[in-house]
């Protein structure tokens, strides 16, 4: 049985003329396309390999143990009900460190230098993260069970890298802000003490989120490039140099400047 590489010469040698001549001038021309091809195709395999090893679910979450999962239940359970309040101060504190994050979202108005916090798009977007940051804790016990959403979450933002509208480093950004506004939030209700001890906990836990919807923005990235690489190839596949080929011949055009 043939490898991908072997047919597709093959394809490429039944279409060339007959005669053994001809047939081996036409073959040292295609001799530089033919390795380029090979070469091409080798790669595009180890992509997809690569884009399979970034994956969410390659990534290990942090393993708690089970006084550190209450632990972390605990401080949620005293902070709960103000989630709300927390969520927006978390927004507002991104816009503040990261002003160039407010072109991710058009429709949000803002007063001055500030948000409008009771604008209702506001609102809606800073509960949206706060539901990832909850469906976390949430899930402590099953945390593999969030990869998937994860990577669905990172993958639509993947979109907005491509057109340069959303950049890595804003997870990191998301993942700082969230940290400082949870540890305000603890010190109401904790000592200095608990808080240190549990906002550790916290910091391993949206660390593993942020990187899991990092890996799904990457491997969205690395498919966009894969597929607009393969399209790239398409228009130097037979077919297409055969049709050049023909109008080529009728235009006068030699068979070098059509390679």
């Amino acid at each position: 049985m043939m490898t991908p590489i072997q047919q597709h010469h093959q394809n490429i040698f039944s279409a060339l003329p007959s005669t053994p001549i001809i047939s081996f001038f036409f073959f040292l021309l295609l001799r530089p396309f033919l390795c380029k091809k090979a070469s091409g195709l080798q790669k595009k395999k180890k992509k997809s390999k690569e884009i399979e090893d970034m994956a969410p679910a390659a990534i290990s979450w942090y393993c708690f143990t089970q006084e550190e999962k209450n632990d972390l239940e605990h401080s949620w359970n005293l902070v709960e009900g103000k989630k709300n309040h927390i969520a927006c101060d978390i927004y507002e504190m991104i816009f503040n460190q990261c002003p160039e994050a407010r072109r991710l979202f058009p429709k949000l108005k803002f007063v001055g230098s500030k948000p409008d916090r009771k604008n209702n798009e506001f609102a809606f977007q800073a509960m949206r993260f706060m539901q990832v940051i909850e469906g976390a804790v949430k899930a402590l016990d099953h945390l593999t069970s969030l990869d998937v959403i994860l990577d669905n979450l990172g993958r639509r933002h993947g979109k907005l890298e491509v057109n340069g509208k959303f950049r890595s480093y804003y997870w990191s950004v998301f993942l700082e802000c969230s940290i400082y506004c949870l540890r305000h939030a603890f010190s109401k209700r904790m000592n200095d003490k608990e808080v240190d001890h549990v906002i550790i906990l916290w910091r391993y836990l949206l660390r593993d989120v942020m990187k899991k919807i990092k890996a799904g923005t990457t491997a969205d990235i690395a498919h966009r490039m894969h597929q607009m690489s393969i399209d790239d190839s398409r228009k130097y596949s037979l077919p297409a140099i055969q049709h050049k080929e023909s109008n080529a011949s009728s235009a006068g055009t030699d068979f070098d400047d059509i390679l």
